[in-house]
């Protein structure tokens, strides 16, 4: 039998599902494998701090930046989150927010990869 793996906390949803809009808020988020949070973009990534999720400059911390703009969702390059890692994440995400679209990953699409 298969183990259940721990399902990704979502902190904010209601500013998520209003940012998803074309015309909705541009809206920040920081997330890695335990949760992601979304908030206002007059915010710094790195100044959002949760148990086990924080992002940091220059790669440091444990997960990653991203933005919502118009609807699109764009992660930030982390050394230490390749493709495939950001790929897990976001499948892990979509399973808690079923309509989320897909991000780009440094301005690529990568939902595609194998």
């Amino acid at each position: 039998m298969e183990e259940e793996k721990p399902r990704m906390k979502v902190y904010n949803k209601e500013l998520l599902l209003a940012a998803l809009h074309e015309f909705g808020p541009t809206t920040k988020f920081v997330m890695n494998s335990n949760a992601i949070v979304f908030f206002p973009h007059t915010q710094e990534h790195k100044d959002i701090k949760l148990a086990n999720l924080s992002y940091e400059d220059n790669y440091k911390g444990n997960a990653v930046a991203g933005i919502i703009v118009s609807g699109k969702p764009e992660i930030r390059f982390h050394s230490e989150f390749p493709d495939i890692k950001i790929l897990l994440l976001w499948k892990k995400l979509e399973l808690e927010v079923p309509s989320i679209p897909f991000p780009t990953y440094q301005g690529r699409r990568i939902e595609n990869l194998k």
